[in-house]
């Protein structure tokens, strides 16, 4: 996992879907305010909680503790959960133009 706190990570991938701390309480049933504790590491979800999250947030545990390299910078983080999200035909096509692009 990356060296991010989970709180931080998970902030990151609610960015990355576009939802405001609202939004995402209202998902999963909770209050905005519990979302923002958790985000700012004052509150640590249980694993229901955080299976919960990530199920909003359209991931999961594995996928969710398994990427990423310690100290990747939050951009990567987020372009990788963006990235994970399309069609593999996209993600070749992406790959292609990189690969054009660090020439």
């Amino acid at each position: 996992m990356s060296s991010l706190k989970i709180g931080k990570k998970l902030q990151l991938l609610r960015k990355s879907m576009n939802y405001t701390t609202t939004e995402l309480a209202e998902k999963v049933n909770v209050s905005q305010a519990y979302i923002s504790q958790i985000e700012n590491d004052k509150a640590v979800p249980n694993i229901d909680m955080l299976d919960r999250l990530l199920k909003a947030l359209e991931t999961d545990m594995a996928t969710f503790f398994s990427h990423g390299r310690p100290n990747d910078p939050d951009d990567l983080v987020i372009l990788f959960e963006n990235l994970r999200k399309l069609h593999p035909d996209v993600r070749y096509k992406i790959i292609e133009l990189l690969e054009v692009i660090n020439k």
